[in-house]
């Protein structure tokens, strides 16, 4: 991460704090998710989807989805 523009680090750390409630404070089970390949990012995993702020909002917002159990 430490190769990454600060723009892109912040997302990145926004995203991962998501991920991270997502999983109930679980670091490693949140990193795992973040690693893996989402359909819904069109096969990119959330920890690419850091780009541009609109990808991390849609990460963002797609992990509010899943806490509060909808995906569509």
């Amino acid at each position: 991460m430490s190769t990454l523009p600060p723009d892109q680090q912040a997302r990145y750390l926004e995203v991962l704090d998501a991920a991270k409630r997502l999983y109930g404070g679980d670091i490693d089970a949140a990193m795992h998710w973040m690693s893996r390949p989402v359909k819904a990012f069109g096969g990119k995993a959330p920890a690419a989807m850091i780009a541009t702020r609109l990808e991390a909002d849609t990460a963002i917002e797609f992990i509010r989805r899943l806490e509060h159990g909808f995906v569509a």
